[in-house]
């Protein structure tokens, strides 16, 4: 039986009330019967209905010390390092909580990379990987989650080898990839900004197109999706954070998914926060946290062809 490992997040943000509301509307009834979800949690948070289907509650309740998410986030990726889980799951989390715990992290994927001691990209991806490869949207984060003003400095040719390096490793040598400009304009030939032309030494040599116009690039991209089009490339590089998962968000509506590429196992997570506001209103929706679940779900269970180079069934624990 395929185990997958599946954290809530935040225990008092959104994630655990769709989680359970996932569970309770019967929305696990649709995954094969082996396959083995495995909550790492504090048990008396889960709804009792989880009983009923495949899944397996990690009761992480007297380990968690100092902050809830995080504990049980350590506890289920040591699962999946030690392949008692083939992949990860993961809902929203408070980064506050986190620091003022002393765990100084700026997000779930610097955790895993430290604790896996591996390169973690983060792509946000949509569920089209599997029956409509040439309009997925795939898009790398060359930045993360560091200040706007040192976005530039970190943008180095070995940054940019590094991240091409594991792309290229789980889709493919020959893959398209597209490339927006820092910069307004792409920096109009350095009368805007020079990161453009000091890009340009290496770009070619891995295969990245661009840079392009960062308004045009994504204008593209968003039109493209938007009439179900195919997309100009195979993946998209986007140099910081804020300048694409606003778009993301809205044109898909949350629907695109937060996937962790490089890691030893694959890790997927909603695109959206803990939205504390929402809590016990009956608004959240629960169509992120269903997508993350069903692209790693589909990921292993794909067509063979279709299924990203890297990432086999046969990696998942039985």
């Amino acid at each position: 039986m395929k185990s997958i490992a599946l954290t809530y997040g935040d225990p008092n943000g959104i994630g655990l009330e769709i989680l359970n509301k996932l569970i309770i509307e019967k929305y696990f009834l649709k995954f094969k019967e082996d396959v083995l979800f495995k909550i790492y949690g504090d048990a008396d948070l889960i709804t009792s209905e989880a009983s009923k289907y495949n899944i397996k509650i990690i009761d992480c309740k007297k380990y968690i010390k100092k902050e809830h998410s995080f504990d049980c986030l350590n506890i289920a990726t040591q699962a999946c390092i030690e392949k008692e889980c083939s992949a990860l799951i993961t809902g929203p989390i408070c980064k506050e909580k986190w620091f003022l715990a002393d765990y100084k992290y700026s997000g779930q994927t610097e955790f895993l990379s430290e604790k896996t001691q591996k390169q973690a990209e983060m792509v946000f991806m949509t569920n089209t990987e599997f029956h409509e490869k040439s309009k997925a949207l795939r898009i790398l984060l060359l930045t993360r989650h560091i200040p706007l003003n040192k976005v530039s400095e970190n943008l180095t040719e070995a940054r940019f080898k590094e991240a091409i390096e594991i792309l290229k490793n789980t889709f493919g040598q020959d893959i398209n990839i597209g490339l927006a400009g820092l910069n307004p304009h792409a920096g109009e030939e350095g009368q805007i900004g020079t990161e453009e032309i000091s890009w340009k030494s290496f770009l070619t040599d891995l295969n990245i197109k661009g840079p392009f116009s960062p308004d045009q690039i994504w204008f593209n991209m968003a039109r493209n999706y938007l009439e179900n089009k195919d997309q100009d490339f195979f993946v998209y590089l986007a140099p910081y954070h804020d300048q694409v998962l606003a778009l993301i968000k809205a044109i898909t509506s949350l629907k695109a998914v937060n996937v962790s590429l490089g890691l030893p196992f694959l890790r997927t997570s909603p695109d959206h926060g803990t939205a504390f506001n929402l809590v016990g209103k009956n608004k959240a929706n629960i169509i992120p946290f269903w997508e993350a679940i069903k692209l790693c779900i589909e990921w292993y269970e794909g067509d063979s062809n279709s299924r990203p180079e890297g990432y086999e069934s046969s990696a998942l624990a039985s």
